[in-house]
């Protein structure tokens, strides 16, 4: 029954979702009549969900990370050069599901931008964040960084995220993204 539900929960994301990044290999040869057997035979294998670099499966929450990551030096068209404002821009959108049947809270310690190659930190400040799941609610949650300097480099970046759920720590990491610069 926890195979099924977990199936219908994965397939109900509302945003176009990949299920098969949560799911382990062996599942995409398995049919829907053979599911339940399948877990029923092989319950260390629920446990065992693995993520691909930027998901990260909790035993209560299930998280994934993206990056949209810009610099604008020149100012819109139409208004006139400001010296004093915002240049880079980080949104980073994280999708969350509680997989239990009761409330959960996820704090976001700390969201850091990263260069690919040197693992350089970029210039943008982050303050925790508490996020409230319902039982088996899924959320999309934006959280938008700026700074007044831009981007430091020409590599590509990628968003690290620190959070922690009932005492425990875990850290996910978006896939890499070129920096938009106009």
């Amino acid at each position: 029954m926890k195979s099924l539900l977990l199936l219908v929960s994965l397939l109900s994301f509302h945003s176009p979702v990949n299920s098969s990044y949560y799911l382990p290999a062996y599942l995409s040869s398995v049919s829907l009549a053979n599911l339940s057997q399948t877990f029923y035979h092989q319950p260390s294998q629920l446990n065992s969900i693995s993520s691909i670099n930027s998901k990260k499966v909790n035993k209560k929450v299930m998280m994934k990370a993206s990056l949209l990551s810009q610099e604008n030096k020149l100012s819109p068209l139409g208004v006139p050069p400001e010296p004093n404002r915002d240049i880079g821009i980080a949104t980073v959108f994280l999708t969350l599901e509680n997989r239990q049947q009761k409330n959960q809270t996820v704090m976001i310690e700390k969201i850091e931008i990263r260069n690919i190659g040197d693992r350089k930190l970029q210039p943008f400040a982050f303050k925790s964040r508490k996020i409230e799941l319902k039982p088996l609610e899924n959320a999309v949650v934006d959280i938008r960084l700026t700074n007044k300097t831009g981007y430091v480099g020409n590599d590509q970046v990628k968003a690290v995220i620190t959070y922690k759920i009932d005492n425990q720590v875990n850290v996910i990491e978006s896939k890499p993204v070129v920096v938009q610069k106009s």
